[in-house]
C-alpha cells in the first residue's frame, strides 16, 4: 500500500514457556511446548424471509466454547504430581481447581516476549504419552487448561 508507514511489530520467538497459578497444587511450572492456544464461536446460519417475501440468509454467533491451552513437558516426579493433584481437584468438582493466572512465553535469551491471563483455569485434561521399555524417548505429560477468560500484553 502506498503511504502506508505502519511497521510490523518484532515477532514472538519462544524457546520457553511458564504458567504461574499461585492458587493451584501446580504454581509455578516450565513447559517445552505449547501446542496452541484455542478460543472459537460457532457460526449460526439463521433464515427468514423479509416483509416483500424475499428468502435472507444471514450468520449470527452461536455456542461458544471456552478457551483452551495445551503445554508439554517432560515427565518428572514433583510436577507430575502437582498436575495431577491439580486435576483430581478439577475432576471431583472442587471449587478450588479453578484459579486465577497467567501463561508467560520467554525467548531463549530469558526475555519475556508474550503474557496471556487467565481467568479461573482449571486442569481439564492430562495425557501422558506411550512409553516402552528400554527406549531412550523422554515421557511427555500433555496438559490442557481450560479457563473463561484469556486476555494477553505483549511485552
Amino acid at each position: 500500500m502506498a503511504g502506508n508507514t505502519q511497521t510490523q511489530d518484532q515477532v514472538v520467538s519462544a524457546a520457553r514457556f511458564v504458567v504461574d497459578f499461585p492458587g493451584s497444587p501446580v504454581g509455578r511450572m516450565a513447559f517445552s511446548e505449547l501446542g496452541g492456544i484455542n478460543s472459537k464461536v460457532a457460526s449460526q446460519e439463521y433464515i427468514y424471509n423479509d416483509a416483500t417475501g424475499n428468502t435472507v440468509h444471514t450468520k449470527q454467533f452461536g455456542k461458544t466454547e471456552p478457551p483452551t491451552i495445551s503445554l508439554k513437558r517432560a515427565v518428572d516426579q514433583a510436577g507430575t504430581n502437582a498436575i495431577l493433584l491439580w486435576h483430581a481437584k478439577a475432576r471431583g468438582g472442587d471449587p478450588t481447581a479453578r484459579v486465577p493466572g497467567t501463561l508467560s512465553v520467554y525467548d531463549a535469551g530469558k526475555n519475556l516476549q508474550a503474557m496471556y491471563y487467565l481467568t479461573n483455569a482449571w486442569l481439564s485434561e492430562v495425557v501422558i504419552s506411550s512409553m516402552k521399555a528400554g527406549a531412550s524417548d523422554v515421557a511427555m505429560i500433555e496438559c490442557k487448561i481450560t479457563c473463561e477468560e484469556i486476555s494477553g500484553t505483549r511485552s
